[in-house]
């Protein structure tokens, strides 16, 4: 399993990643998900010389976190903020018509989460924004405003698989209405009481398995719905037609039921209009080491297609 050259950083299915999209030198591969990085670290040096990177990501942070990185090789690579959803246009702003490879890492990044500030964390206090934009859209906290208990109810069932959805959605609403949750930890105070009841308290002090973590489902799911997750992937799967290259291997690491079904419905159907000539038939999963290494590749699928030629 590799790290990124300073190891703070562990890429999900690093390997898999650089066997699929076989960066080369002069190969122009787009990491729609930049993060911190750790996949364009180590993509990067293979490229060049004559190759680019070009990095997409939300957070305006996320350049200038990384250029540290990136040392010799920064004028290969090329940072595009924005959402992936309109990659299209992105890449045309910088003369670019066609890519050699594509990867979609659909997981927060780490510097997002470490950040209190940005509101991802149900470990940590902070505002209710969840933006991966911070400069755009509708915070957590205005939603939380308008959106109606049905409604709500059912994205944290669809975004998050969570149970009793319908019961934590009333309780998120009635408690926002009634001035009880104005931070993360009030809302990590909420959902927390349906995260650990004491039969499955029981079954994991016994070593059995561990129980469903309703606080990270919430939390997902609440952050999909601030960012319009799903939409944007639909959006960026409706394009890949246009911007790869033939030959070129497209490559997405999901975390979420929700994710993995779009990208597998919408691969196989670009596989069904002969527009793709190879699909993953089954998602490739990380090996159990890397699953201790880095535990937030568990629940990591990595589903990937070969353009035809």
């Amino acid at each position: 399993m590799r790290t990124t050259p300073e190891g703070d950083h562990l890429p999900v299915l690093a390997d898999e990643i650089l066997t699929l999209l076989c960066p080369t030198p002069g190969k122009i591969i787009v990491d729609c998900t930049l993060g911190a990085g750790g996949h364009t670290s180590l993509l990067l040096p293979l490229v060049v010389p004559g190759g680019k990177i070009f990095g997409v990501d939300l957070d305006p942070l996320a350049h200038q976190r990384l250029l540290e990185k990136l040392g010799a090789y920064a004028d290969s690579f090329h940072f595009l903020h924005g959402n992936f959803a309109g990659l299209d246009r992105l890449l045309m702003e910088k003369e670019i018509f066609q890519v050699d490879g594509l990867l979609a890492d659909l997981g927060v990044s780490s510097p997002q989460i470490d950040d209190p500030e940005r509101g991802f964390s149900y470990m940590r206090p902070g505002p209710l924004d969840m933006r991966m934009d911070p400069t755009k859209g509708q915070t957590l906290a205005q939603i939380l405003e308008k959106i109606d208990v049905e409604t709500l109810a059912e994205k944290l069932g669809e975004f998050g698989d969570v149970e009793k959805a319908e019961l934590i959605a009333q309780d998120i609403k009635d408690n926002y209405l009634a001035g009880m949750i104005r931070n993360t930890t009030d809302l990590s105070h909420v959902v927390g009481k349906y995260s650990l009841r004491k039969s499955n308290q029981q079954v994991f002090e016994r070593g059995g398995v561990k129980p469903v973590n309703v606080l990270s489902q919430v939390f997902q799911a609440l952050r999909i719905l601030v960012n319009r997750e799903l939409d944007n992937l639909k959006s960026l799967m409706r394009i890949l037609p246009f911007i790869l290259k033939p030959g070129a291997t497209v490559a997405f690491i999901s975390f979420h039921s929700g994710e993995d079904r779009i990208v597998k419905k919408n691969l196989a159907a670009l596989l069904d209009q002969g527009i793709f000539s190879e699909v993953s038939k089954e998602p490739i999963r990380p090996s159990y080491d890397e699953k201790m290494l880095n535990p937030r590749s568990r629940s990591a699928k990595l589903r990937w297609a070969r353009k035809s030629n």
